[in-house]
């Protein structure tokens, strides 16, 4: 249940990026929704933990803010990996405050519907 939650909380981050910010958009089917929710699910489980401990000196250095870069980094490498499922991108600026988005997002839902 809870991979459901979090999963949901994903997709609604993913929407509501698409929809402030202005470079990204998504032009697909909700299945295909279903795809790059899954595709942000692994990269954020299997990659992202790697990038952070990789960049550590750095996100030390400019006191965590190093982390909003890596975080702009994964949203690339998904839209990268999900390629023509329908969500694109203008931009380093555009990844970079959708991952903002859905940063925000994934933070005020997970702590209104997180089990723990």
């Amino acid at each position: 249940m809870r991979l459901l939650v979090r999963l949901a909380v994903n997709a609604a981050g993913i929407y509501l990026a698409v929809r402030l910010v202005d470079g990204l958009t998504y032009e697909g089917s909700w299945q295909a929704m279903v795809i790059i929710v899954l595709v942000m699910a692994a990269v954020n489980a299997f990659v992202r933990p790697i990038a952070k401990l990789l960049s550590l000196p750095v996100v030390i250095l400019t006191l965590g803010l190093f982390i909003l870069v890596v975080n702009a980094a994964m949203l690339q490498a998904v839209i990268w990996l999900t390629g023509d499922l329908g969500l694109e991108t203008d931009g380093f600026g555009s990844t970079f405050l959708g991952a903002i988005v859905i940063s925000i997002v994934s933070w005020v839902l997970t702590a209104i519907f997180d089990d723990d």
